[in-house]
C-alpha cells in the first residue's frame, strides 16, 4: 500500500492531528510516518477557483487557493475547480468546473445517441429523384425557432407557441418551397441559432429565467422532430439537400448542439446523402457556387452581450473583414446573415458584402411583445444563381 492509498483508507479522526493521522496510519500500514507527512504536504498545491475575463473573452485575472491535492482520481474529462476536504474525517469532495461537467454531459449525451439509433436498424427512405434542369439553388432560411416558448400575453401574433403551431409553419415552408421549385439542382436550409429556448426555463449563460411550456424532454422530442420531418418533406423533391445549423448562440448552445447531433444521426440512417452541418464556432461559413454565405447567430454562449446590430456598425464590420482575411474568401460574393433580432432587414449597400438580419420563425415572447411590440415572424427562400439571387419573405 502506497501513502496515497493509505491515506484515503484510513482518513483523519475527529479532534485527530495531522502528526497524530500520520503516526497511526504508518501503524496500521508499516509505512513510515515521515514518508507519510512528506507525501501529504508534497502535494498541497495551488488550485485555481475563478477566472475574471474582459470583454474580448480575454482572461484579465486569476484567483488561486493553496489545497490539499487530490487524493482521489479526476474521472477523465472533467477539471477540478476545487477540492473540499473535512477537517475531521478528512474525507474530500470534488468540484469540478462547469464548462468540464458540460463537456463531460455533451460527450455522454452523443454517445447515448449514436448508440441508441444503431439499435434502432433504421433503414433509408424511398425517395425520388429527378434530373435537375436548372443550376439554380433554393435556399429556405428561418431562425429563432425557440421551441419550448411560453406565451401568454397574446398582444401581437399567436396565442401560444407548441408543437403544433410548430408543425403548422413547417408545412407553410414545404408549400412554398414546393411554390417556387422549379428543377433546381438543390436545397439548402439555414438554421441561425436559438432553436431551442433553453435548458432548465434558463438561456445558454444561465441567469436569466425564461418562461416556458415544456420540460428538456418534450422540447427535445418536439425539436427533433420538426428538423427530421422538414428533411424527409423536402426530400420527396428528388433532389439533394444541405442543411446548415448554427449552435454558437445566447438561448440553446449545448441543448441545440445535443437535437442537431440526434437529428445528424437519424438523417444518416433515413436520408444518407444528406449533408448536415453543425456550426458550433460564434462565425462560420459555406458556399454556394460563387457566394459565400458567412453565418452567425448574433450572439454567442458566453462573451458578445450585445450582439449584432440591424446595420453593419464598426464592431459588426471589424468581424467580418478579419473573417474573411483569414480564410481568405476575397473571391467570393459575400452574404452575412444573422438571426437573434427577430427582424428582416437587409442592407446591400455595401460594396464588400450584403448583411442581412431575419425574422424569427417563433412569435414574439411576452417580454419583445411589451417592450417593443413587435410581432412579425416568418422564414425567407431564394433562389441563388451564379451570378445573381432574388428573395422572397414569407410572413406567418
Amino acid at each position: 500500500m502506497d501513502c496515497r492509498k493509505a491515506l484515503t483508507t484510513y482518513p483523519r479522526q475527529e479532534g485527530e492531528s495531522n502528526n497524530k493521522w500520520f503516526k497511526r496510519v504508518a501503524e496500521l500500514t508499516g509505512l513510515h510516518h515521515k514518508s507519510i507527512n512528506k507525501h501529504y504536504y508534497k502535494y498541497r498545491n495551488f488550485v485555481e477557483t475563478q477566472r475574471k475575463y474582459d470583454k474580448n473573452g480575454n482572461v484579465i485575472s486569476r484567483v488561486e487557493k493553496l489545497q490539499q491535492a487530490n487524493l482521489v482520481d479526476v474521472p477523465d474529462g472533467l477539471e477540478l475547480s476545487r477540492l473540499s476536504t473535512n477537517v475531521t474525517t478528512g474525507q474530500q469532495w470534488q468540484i469540478y468546473t462547469k464548462e468540464s461537467q458540460n463537456k463531460a454531459l455533451f460527450k455522454l449525451n452523443k454517445d447515448l445517441i449514436e448508440q441508441t439509433l444503431k439499435e434502432c436498424n433504421l433503414k433509408p427512405l424511398n425517395v425520388p429523384k429527378i434530373t435537375p434542369t436548372s443550376n439554380k439553388v433554393l435556399k429556405v432560411t428561418y431562425t429563432d425557432v425557440h421551441v419550448g416558448l411560453n406565451i401568454t400575453e397574446n398582444l401581437y401574433g399567436l396565442r401560444q407557441w407548441n408543437e403544433f403551431e410548430l408543425m403548422d409553419a413547417l408545412e407553410k415552408i414545404v408549400y412554398y418551397v414546393g411554390e417556387q421549385f422549379n428543377g433546381q439542382s438543390k436545397i439548402i436550409v439555414a438554421d441561425y441559432g436559438d432553436f431551442m429556448d433553453g435548458w432548465d426555463a434558463k438561456t445558454t449563460r444561465g441567469g436569466h429565467i425564461l418562461d416556458q411550456n415544456m420540460s428538456n424532454e418534450e422540447a427535445f422530442k418536439v425539436g427533433a422532430q420538426f428538423k427530421i420531418e422538414l428533411a424527409k418533406r423536402l426530400a420527396k423533391f428528388g433532389v439533394p439537400l444541405e442543411f446548415y445549423n448554427v449552435t454558437n448562440d445566447n438561448h440553446s448552445g449545448s441543448f441545440s448542439k445535443i437535437v442537431n447531433i440526434h437529428v445528424k444521426e437519424v438523417l444518416s440512417y433515413l436520408l444518407p446523402e444528406v449533408k448536415y452541418e453543425i456550426f458550433n464556432d460564434f462565425i462560420s461559413h459555406y458556399f454556394v457556387g460563387n457566394w459565400c454565405f458567412i453565418c452567425s447567430h448574433g450572439k454567442d454562449e458566453k462573451h458578445l452581450k450585445y450582439g449584432f446590430n440591424t446595420k453593419p456598425d464598426d464592431k459588426a464590420k471589424t468581424h467580418i473583414n478579419r473573417y474573411i482575411d483569414k480564410h481568405d474568401l476575397h473571391k467570393y460574393r459575400i452574404v452575412c446573415e444573422f438571426g437573434d433580432k427577430h427582424q428582416l432587414i437587409r442592407d446591400t449597400s455595401h460594396a464588400k458584402f450584403e448583411y442581412n438580419v431575419y425574422w424569427a420563425l417563433s412569435p414574439a415572447s411576452d417580454w419583445v411583445q411589451t417592450n417593443f411590440a413587435d410581432g412579425r415572424r416568418g422564414f425567407c427562400i431564394e433562389e441563388i444563381a451564379d451570378n445573381f439571387k432574388t428573395f422572397t419573405s414569407i410572413q406567418l
